[in-house]
């Protein structure tokens, strides 16, 4: 990735990043970034129920994805 890019393979990071701190509504995010914001919250030490809420989605949903990438490793 360039330094200053606002995208990586498919992701606005833009909204990433918005989703991650601006205190303002979370912008719409696709499958794909919502599953980067959650790996980026979780390595920030956020809990599951906190991403959650952010991200609009069940608790249940953040477990799952967690437990997917945990997988993954």
């Amino acid at each position: 990735m360039f330094p200053g890019a606002t995208w990586d393979r498919g992701i606005d990071l833009v909204a990433v990043q918005r989703a991650k701190s601006d205190p303002g509504p979370c912008p719409d995010l696709t499958d794909e970034e919502q599953l980067y914001v959650c790996r980026e919250m979780t390595g920030e030490g956020k809990s599951a129920s906190a991403i959650a809420a952010r991200l609009r989605v069940a608790e249940r949903t953040v477990t799952r994805w967690r437990a997917a990438d945990e997988d993954a490793l």
